[in-house]
């Protein structure tokens, strides 16, 4: 089975309704997580605290200068401070669709690169970044509906999770709503998954796959590997 491709893209109409719902959540709370749907920020950093673990005895030995690290979905560019302060030394960069995101990663952080587009409009290069991250940014039905009746449940986020793979060299983590979990189920608005269903997506085109549940009751974190030498996240 080949990976998904980056025929799944977003269209205008799904472009400007994520980016009205941002930029209206921005107004509401300003610069803090439940702009970007968290309930909190301990519970955004949970998922951050599960995310670093792809670095696990990476850092250490690292001799030729920072880690090169590409945020998918950045926000406010807040993982970016968080692994900073966790004493990771990384080339940062962050992309997101929002504009307003953008605008606003930029003013709290003017010495980092944030892009605004879609992960597809940045024409990334193969292996362009050790690392590739994303927290909380694949948790919205995108695909459209043709009449009534939901069409490519899930393409959207497969392709984007393939993407980020290409673009890595060392390792890829990101975190999905699990589908298991009886009220992200009941929600329509939500993209969810079975976790066992992405780890085999992710085996058809991963070298290693490695996946944890557990910290978080309705969130589940995938690991894609390119370096036999990780560990075990």
């Amino acid at each position: 089975m080949k990976p998904h491709t980056s025929s799944k893209r977003l269209s205008p109409k799904q472009r400007l309704r994520i980016q009205t719902r941002h930029r209206v959540s921005i107004e509401r709370f300003g610069y803090q997580p439940q702009a970007l749907y968290w309930s909190s920020r301990e519970i955004q950093q949970v998922r951050f605290d599960i995310l670093a673990r792809v670095f696990a005895q990476q850092a250490p030995r690292r001799e030729k200068g920072a880690f090169s690290v590409l945020d998918v979905g950045c926000g406010f560019a807040d993982l970016r401070n968080y692994l900073w302060d966790k004493g990771l030394d990384i080339d940062y960069v962050g992309i997101d669709l929002s504009e307003d995101m953008v605008q606003s990663a930029r003013f709290q952080y003017p010495d980092i690169q944030v892009r605004q587009g879609d992960l597809f409009d940045q024409d990334f290069a193969a292996e362009q970044f050790e690392f590739v991250l994303l927290s909380g940014a694949l948790n919205e039905v995108v695909e459209s509906d043709q009449k009534g009746q939901k069409t490519g449940q899930g393409s959207y986020a497969k392709a984007v999770i393939a993407e980020m793979y290409r673009i890595c060299s060392k390792g890829v983590a990101f975190n999905l709503l699990d589908a298991r979990n009886e009220w992200v189920a009941s929600r329509p608005d939500l993209q969810s998954f079975v976790p066992q269903e992405v780890v085999d997506y992710c085996q058809t085109f991963a070298e290693r796959v490695v996946w944890e549940d557990g910290y978080l009751d309705n969130d589940f974190t995938v690991f894609l590997y390119k370096s036999a030498e990780t560990v075990e996240a």
